[in-house]
């Protein structure tokens, strides 16, 4: 995902403004040997939408305009 990007969600156009970020391996925190966790986070995005209004959601429903051609 690319930081002003155009997606249309439920139809309607959207701007995606902050896209989420991998953790680093030099980000872990040290769990213990009893808990094991992902290095993944959650793929939320700040978007904007047409009124102005901007939004934290999962970027999960964002789905890229079709090409006009």
């Amino acid at each position: 995902m690319i930081p002003g990007t155009t997606y249309l969600l439920g139809g309607e156009p959207v701007t995606a403004l902050v896209a989420w970020r991998q953790q680093r391996v030099s980000e872990r925190l040290d769990n213990g040997p009893h808990l094991t966790t992902k290095t993944t986070t959650p793929r939320n995005v700040l978007i904007r939408r047409a009124d102005g209004s901007m939004d934290v959601r999962p970027f999960r429903g964002l789905r890229r305009p079709k090409a006009n051609d």
